[in-house]
């Protein structure tokens, strides 16, 4: 089986839960990587990692649930901190400067080998001086024919930055995963469906996964435009849903490539919603994926 790589950062995820915090994992791309695992999908986190108790954390729980550490690079800096204090919907504040995310700068030539997708996304991709790195690396993936997707997952306090970087990593992209607000801050002169049509005219070959929170979400692309409601479960926090739901829309179109559009958006769907079922990014599995669209279809 072939594998993914997912391009990005792992943070610290600080979970507010009533009077208590808790530190999970987090990070977009690290998110994604964990989901892509826990579907049985072979993929391999492409970042830097630092020399903290924080990183050996993230390090020990990643290598025990299978996922490729290989390819992360070792720098002497502290994990970034996102602290979500409010988590339905999740509301974030970030605590980075100069944090070992931000210190990426290499991905061996060899890493490329058997790769079938290479995933793009998070806050990392926005801060110096990895920022140059990860696009490079963009560039070459879709020189090389892999399968590009990238998430923006917006942040508005490096809001020019992403503002700059969303059009040049847009026309690399197969699949690009953006939510409302996500367009609402990259582009605030424009209404949803005008934002839409931009990132359209931008690249229209790509196909587009617009999530709309409790409204589920949409698929777009040539000739597409799909709305799914998603799916009732018992909701403890939204953390992480969106990246479960870009993680499982690839993971469908890699092992299903001959299904329905509307399947691939129904399975994105139900990994979201399996991620919600659990206190902070967690990673559902191929079985409580299955599980939950088996209920719904009962």
């Amino acid at each position: 089986m072939t594998r993914v790589l997912t391009f990005g950062g792992a943070v610290i995820d600080f979970v507010r839960s009533g009077d208590h915090w808790q530190a999970r994992a987090g990070g977009s791309a690290w998110n994604t990587a964990r989901v892509l695992v826990a579907l049985g999908q072979p993929t391999a986190f492409v970042g830097a990692l630092g020399d903290d108790p924080f990183a050996e954390g993230l390090w020990t729980e990643a290598e025990a649930h299978g996922l490729d550490l290989s390819l992360i690079q070792r720098v002497k800096a502290h994990t970034a901190l996102s602290v979500i204090h409010r988590t339905h919907p999740a509301q974030y504040a970030f605590y980075a400067e100069n944090a070992a995310d931000s210190q990426f700068s290499r991905c061996p030539e060899d890493a490329w080998q058997g790769v079938t997708a290479a995933y793009f996304g998070g806050i990392t991709l926005m801060r110096d001086p990895a920022r140059p790195h990860f696009l490079a690396l963009a560039r070459k993936a879709r020189e090389r024919g892999i399968t590009v997707v990238y998430d923006p997952n917006y942040r508005p306090q490096l809001g020019d930055a992403y503002r700059e970087a969303f059009p040049q990593y847009v026309p690399l992209a197969d699949f690009i995963k953006v939510s409302e607000e996500d367009l609402a801050g990259l582009l605030p002169h424009l209404t949803l469906d005008q934002a839409l049509a931009w990132v359209r005219a931008l690249n229209p070959a790509a196909t587009v996964l617009l999530t709309l929170g409790a409204q589920g979400a949409r698929l777009i692309g040539p000739g597409l435009d799909l709305h799914h409601p998603g799916y009732r479960v018992d909701v403890v926090d939204t953390v992480g849903a969106g990246d479960a739901s870009i993680a499982g829309l690839l993971y469908s179109t890699l092992h299903d490539p001959q299904a329905p559009p509307a399947r691939h958006l129904g399975f994105a769907l139900a990994c979201a919603a399996a991620a919600c079922t659990r206190p902070g990014a967690h990673a559902p599995t191929l079985t409580e994926v299955r599980s939950l669209l088996q209920e719904t279809q009962a």
